[in-house]
């Protein structure tokens, strides 16, 4: 039975992965209704994010592989409060090129947070489905709402992505567990002891990363003049898959496998039907999130998960034939399940390749760039069908699962801990 310690570092590690992934995964907006109110503003605000979320995974990484053990709590705790500075200092602003600052600021410190949290509460059980839990509803909630539309600011629920109560609460909690945990802060190492920079997990992360970033932008940039034939998408197809398998073989034994599940989900979460507000609904994704994660931890398996992620996207290939807000609702609890199946379920040997599995599902897919009339992100393109999305989805979640084939049989069959 859980203590309550236990709970207390469940909540603190909801709350923390929450602002991280809100930082991470979802654009800043302002108080002010006036500052982004033309296309152009929307555009180039929206465009940051991609960025913003890039350098922010690869800063949490770099934080997962560089920190001392037992500063994590503080690390993150301080994080938390610069992030909450940021916050309230962006709500002061009345400029809407100060967002575009705002997102980078924000990405780097949700990376420090995201990478100190991830690493301390994988050792503690219920810290551990705490930190799930908050990441699984931050990625849903960005994957399902029309966060960025040309008329924004009256479609959006700015409360939940400005949140600026839960980035208080985090801080607070952040505070009172780094106390709690003070005892576990260990002393430098002595001038013997080898310094050796581990720059395997930092480099898969960069990989992984701008090779996401740069095909996102570059068929973004296809799709702007005007409707594209197969070839550039299967190329783009292409980089995603074979990016995700160098990083994976990247990452020590079979840690790898968790950013090829994490790849394909994070494509198929991007092809799911938008939606103006989850309203009561996010009692539902809490309770689907939760009841993957016990699932993942219980039965975990990469090839369940894929199979998972590859059902969502067959979905969506027939959602434009369903009405709107079964469509709508069905993807959004369906997406809830399977992303906590895939956190609960990341088995790995070193903390840094649990960091970049769990956070590649924020990082930026092809999906981004392919204009859908159900999906709202604004890439100033012609609309092609949902079905075209669905497709794409699963052309990377069947190359993942190629690649996580290929990745079983170069590396030998050495169990993980269960992390």
């Amino acid at each position: 039975m859980p203590t309550f310690g236990d709970g207390v570092d469940a909540v603190t590690a909801f709350a923390g992965a929450a602002i991280a992934g809100i930082a991470l995964f979802v654009p800043f907006t302002s108080r002010s209704s006036t500052v982004i109110d033309t296309p152009y503003q929307v555009a180039g605000w929206a465009n940051s994010v991609p960025r913003a979320t890039t350098l922010g995974l690869i800063v949490a990484v770099v934080v997962a592989a560089l920190i001392r053990p037992g500063l994590d709590w503080l690390v993150a705790a301080c994080a938390a409060a610069a992030l909450g500075f940021n916050y309230f200092v962006g709500h002061t602003m009345d400029s809407a090129e100060v967002l575009t600052t705002q997102n980078y600021v924000n990405a780097l410190f949700g990376g420090v947070i995201f990478g100190a949290l991830c690493l301390c509460s994988l050792r503690l059980r219920w810290a551990a489905a705490g930190f799930a839990l908050g990441s699984v509803v931050v990625f849903v909630y960005g994957e399902v709402i029309a966060l960025v539309t040309e008329n924004m600011l009256t479609t959006t629920d700015r409360a939940v992505h400005s949140p600026s109560g839960l980035i208080i609460a985090a801080v607070v909690l952040l505070a009172v567990n780094t106390v709690r945990h003070r005892h576990t802060i260990k002393p430098p190492a002595g001038p013997s002891a080898t310094a050796e920079l581990p720059m395997i997990p930092i480099v898969a992360a960069t990989v992984l990363s701008l090779s996401l970033l740069l095909a996102t932008e570059w068929l973004q940039r296809e799709f702007a003049e005007g409707p594209q034939g197969f070839w550039r998408i299967a190329l783009a197809v292409t980089v995603t898959v074979v990016a995700a398998f160098v990083a994976a073989t990247l990452l020590p034994g079979r840690d790898g496998a968790g950013v090829l599940v994490a790849v394909s989900l994070a494509a198929a979460g991007d092809s799911v039907i938008d939606g103006p507000s989850l309203g009561w609904k996010i009692v539902l994704v809490l309770g689907a999130a939760a009841a993957g994660i016990l699932a993942g931890q219980r039965w975990a398996s990469p090839w369940a998960a894929l199979c998972f992620v590859a059902a969502i996207c067959v979905f969506v290939t027939f959602s434009a034939r369903l009405p709107w807000t079964f469509a709508w609702t069905a993807g959004a609890l369906a997406l809830a399940v399977v992303a906590g199946y895939v956190f609960g379920s990341i088995r790995v040997a070193h903390g840094p390749s649990a960091v970049l599995g769990l956070g590649a599902v924020y990082l930026p897919s092809i999906l981004w760039s392919i204009p859908t009339g159900l999906r709202n992100w604004p890439t100033g393109a012609a609309p092609v069908s949902e079905a075209t999305a669905g497709r794409v989805a699963l052309a990377i979640t069947i190359g993942g699962a190629a690649a996580l084939l290929l990745l079983y049989r170069i590396r030998s069959d050495e169990p993980a801990p269960a992390a």
